[in-house]
């Protein structure tokens, strides 16, 4: 019997009665679906999706089952690029520094002790405070200077060769 694209449903044994179940078993083929039993010979059976002559050949259709559409509403969802502007107007707002203090901290102990004399290991908070206050606003500069050159280039896409350029005509740091 070939495969067929739906999965057949079961019945249940306590909707027929015997004297129907033995004599559709006894009988040959049939009109209405075919049922076949399992093999350990209980009597759940299975019927087979085959179309019947009743219905001119078609299969009955089957309802949707699920919640109707009314019921969930569907989320709003913005247009690209309006959460990325609206989380620029936010951040150029805000006066806290954006670079979490102890990752940075670490970092700075982490540099001072392979560049520094071992003999220089303490940092003042005011000290390491003003160190991360412009090593962001470094950062932001070259940020906006490099999206000033992808802009350039018709792009929107950051790309290292557009830190390169800012960095080389902004005179910051090594060029390479």
């Amino acid at each position: 019997m070939a495969r067929t694209k739906h999965f057949a449903t079961r019945t249940r044994s306590g909707n027929r009665t015997d004297a129907n179940a033995s004599s559709s078993q006894a009988a040959g083929p049939t009109t209405t679906p075919t049922t076949r039993g399992t093999e350990g010979g209980d009597n759940t059976q299975q019927t087979n999706p085959t179309t019947s002559p009743a219905t001119g050949g078609r299969r009955p259709r089957r309802a949707r089952q699920g919640m109707p559409r009314g019921s969930q509403k569907k989320p709003y969802r913005n247009k690209p690029g309006t959460v990325a502007l609206r989380e620029i107007r936010h951040f150029q707002k805000q006066t806290n520094l954006l670079i979490p203090a102890a990752s940075f901290i670490r970092q700075v102990r982490s540099i001072t002790h392979a560049l520094a004399p071992p003999q220089i290991n303490r940092w003042t908070a005011e000290a390491l405070v003003a160190l991360q206050e412009a090593a962001e606003d470094y950062l932001v500069g070259l940020f906006s200077d490099s999206m000033l050159c992808a802009i350039h280039a018709r792009r929107v896409t950051l790309m290292r060769k557009d830190f390169e350029l800012a960095r080389r005509l902004g005179g910051k740091g090594r060029p390479w």
